[in-house]
């Protein structure tokens, strides 16, 4: 394969991005249901933690090019994370099975590392502890669909702004040229390593406590909102909704600003429906595509664009050093 993992949103370059993932991913689209390049080839998701829109869409993605696909979303009973050598243990005992490719979701340090490093066989971050490179792929695919391209856009990240798909989004967008980033946190802020090293390669992230004042100047808004319906609860308890994307802010925006939403729940932040600017689930089908494309570059035939990865595209797990701490 011409690829051989992918465990860290720093991995990705534009020019991979653009010159062979994204128009793999047009082709595909376009190209539904033609041909299946994956027959054959099997996909375990090692889940320690659930997950409902990146199970399926990898899931879904195996069967529409015509792999299989294993999954369990509670690895913990099976295949406890307690050492490295335990997961490296479990990747081979997967290898002996022939598969050929694991999606990992561990918040475990150190786990997906640990994965790749046994050289089994092909290891995909699906949402560590700190990164969520699949996810980081899809938004920039849908920010380049909605809007043209990723250059000069002005964003806002709402909610969540410790987690993984913003740490992932904002390593993501420091590809890009005169990004400029507005952080509106209801909890959390963002991890100091990921904020270092986004200002370090020309990202401008400045941070608000509303939308409303610079609401009819940005490109983008990041939704990124509870992750379960006890944290939204804890959120409204403790008065912490101080930001709603609802009809009066939505009539502040431009009629061209999209608005992401990574986990398609995230009330209470968005309380309107209907409006053509919410890309939600258009952003969930891109990850479909996204998923389709990046497994066939692993393990499939070459896309119609696609060329040997040299230094432009370092995608090997061994060029990428580990962030301090993790």
């Amino acid at each position: 394969p011409m690829l051989q993992h992918l465990t860290d949103s720093r991995q990705l370059s534009r020019a991979w991005m653009e010159t062979e993932l994204f128009p793999l991913c047009d082709s595909l689209r376009n190209n539904m249901g033609v041909g299946k390049p994956l027959a054959g080839r099997a996909l375990y998701g090692l889940f320690y933690e659930p997950s409902f829109l990146t199970r399926t869409s990898f899931e879904r993605a195996m069967s529409l090019m015509g792999g299989q696909a294993q999954f369990t979303e509670d690895a913990s009973q099976f295949f406890p994370v307690s050492t490295s050598s335990y997961v490296e243990n479990t990747i081979k005992f997967l290898a002996s099975l022939h598969f050929d490719v694991v999606v990992l979701r561990s918040n475990w340090p150190g786990a997906i590392a640990a994965a790749a490093g046994a050289n089994a066989l092909s290891v995909i971050n699906g949402g560590s502890d700190f990164d969520h490179p699949t996810q980081a792929l899809l938004d920039i695919y849908t920010l380049r669909r909605e809007l043209g391209g990723v250059d000069g856009i002005r964003i806002a990240v709402v909610g969540r702004v410790d987690h993984r798909n913003v740490n992932a989004l904002l390593m993501a967008l420091t590809r890009y040229e005169n990004v400029q980033v507005k952080l509106v946190p209801i909890t959390g802020a963002v991890n100091p390593e990921v904020l270092e090293y986004c200002q370090d390669t020309g990202v401008t992230i400045s941070q608000e406590s509303s939308l409303t004042p610079f609401a009819s100047e940005l490109d983008a808004i990041y939704v990124n909102g509870a992750e379960t319906a006890l944290h939204t609860q804890l959120m409204l308890s403790r008065d912490l909704v101080n930001v709603k994307i609802d009809e009066e802010l939505l009539q502040r925006l431009t009629p061209n600003c999209v608005i992401l939403d990574p986990m398609p729940r995230s009330e209470p932040l968005i309380t309107c429906n209907g409006d053509h600017r919410l890309a939600g689930y258009r952003q969930a089908e891109n990850g479909l595509f996204v998923r389709m494309a990046l497994l066939q570059l692993l393990m499939g035939s070459p896309g119609p664009q696609q060329t040997q990865l040299g230094d432009h595209a370092a995608l090997g797990f061994d060029r990428i050093a580990p962030w301090p701490g993790k």
